[in-house]
């Protein structure tokens, strides 16, 4: 009977466990607006309580193909930054990064946990506006408990057809 009982412990610990590492950020990319030129649409991303490694937001299951292919080959211009409010208000400040398959275009920190940050200038740090090729990789910082979120919106350029 002991050794059930160890055994029933066992197996619940090993379940608890999985459970939290298969615990994932969730990343719900959407189409905002759309003209001619310019296309804005955002990423609300869902914290797990850790930090998003580096994640292709072009691989994602969920990405519209339609969005995917608007995307392909515009030019990253402005995002703007807009952290949850309420109950899924982050902790702490966010750190963003933008990087394709070979180096980061983008890596900025601290932008506020508590209130909206509009209209930061995506050439910074790659010296102009980062093209969406291939791959376009988010990374972010722990930004705390599990469901809390920050927004994304991206302002693209997009050449004529």
């Amino acid at each position: 009977m002991k050794r059930i009982k160890i055994a029933i412990l066992t197996m619940f610990i090993l379940l608890l466990c999985a459970c939290y590492s298969w615990a994932s950020w969730t990343l719900t990319v959407s189409r905002v607006a759309r003209t001619p030129h310019y296309l804005y649409w955002k990423v609300v991303c869902t914290s797990d309580g850790s930090a998003l490694s580096a994640t292709d937001l072009l691989a994602l299951s969920t990405l519209d193909p339609q969005l995917k292919y608007e995307m392909q080959g515009a030019t990253m211009m402005i995002m703007d930054v807009i952290p949850g409010t309420g109950g899924v208000i982050p902790n702490t400040t966010i750190d963003v990064t933008w990087s394709n398959s070979l180096v980061d275009v983008y890596d900025n920190d601290a932008f506020s946990k508590d209130a909206d940050t509009p209209g930061n200038d995506l050439s910074e740090d790659y010296n102009q506006y980062p093209p969406i090729l291939e791959q376009l990789k988010l990374t972010l910082n722990d930004i705390g408990d599990s469901g809390d979120q920050v927004t994304l919106g991206i302002l693209c350029w997009i050449e004529g057809e």
